[in-house]
């Protein structure tokens, strides 16, 4: 038997930070200068509450880019970031500025271009908790997974990148490091989930893990 899984969750307090931008230069600016926090509460958090509705945007730069300042061409940028590629904030405020200055170079009028409302820019305090529910095998693991949270769910296929540094999600890394399950694991991590909900994130990992089992069991 390999280690114990608990799952663990997290919540947050969002604030207004009474900064805002009302053009890319203004944007640029909070982006270079604003906490980590702030860029998590507007990629990863609200990647986090759109993925319970499926919506065209995975942020909120994006949605203020289209929406307000009518750059499309750059709003699609935005969307086009995979967030699933980063495993810490420096590297995504690094892509959201390199992205608007290779904007601004091939179009320089929209740097100081207005929009027609300001972006305001929030923070967040995370907080992890322990719950209590554990695996101890694939078979409670699945059992388990019908019954924790969707913030349960976020905090380890998605949020938990952040916090451990790793490239991939704590289901797959404890079913390969614990179980030894590698092949298992490597069709966790090939889950898009910038193509489901949080339930449907659930549904297709048990998917996955319930496929393994009747294999194991043949």
């Amino acid at each position: 038997m390999g280690d114990v899984f608990q799952f663990l969750s997290s919540a947050s307090l969002e604030k207004l930070t009474g900064r805002r931008a009302h053009n890319l230069g203004d944007l640029l600016n909070l982006l270079k200068s604003c906490p980590d926090s702030s860029i998590f509460h507007h990629t990863f958090s609200t990647f986090r509450k759109m993925r319970e509705v499926q919506v065209p945007y995975n942020n909120d730069f994006a949605i203020w880019i289209s929406s307000k300042l009518h750059e499309e061409a750059l709003a699609e940028k935005f969307m086009a970031i995979d967030l699933m590629e980063f495993s810490d904030i420096g590297s995504i405020r690094k892509r959201l500025i390199d992205i608007i200055q290779e904007h601004t170079r091939q179009f320089p009028m929209s740097f100081h271009k207005p929009a027609d409302e300001p972006f305001y820019l929030w923070d967040s305090v995370h907080i992890v908790y322990l719950t209590d529910k554990f695996a101890y095998n694939l078979k409670s693991f699945r059992e388990i997974l019908e019954t924790v949270s969707v913030d349960s769910l976020y905090f380890h296929f998605i949020e938990s990148r952040l916090h451990t540094r790793q490239p991939t999600d704590d289901f797959s890394r404890w079913m390969e490091e614990s179980l030894g399950l590698s092949e298992l694991a490597r069709n966790i991590r090939k889950i898009d989930i910038s193509i489901y909900t949080l339930q449907g994130l659930r549904k297709r990992i048990a998917r996955e893990v319930d496929a393994y089992l009747e294999k194991s069991a043949a």
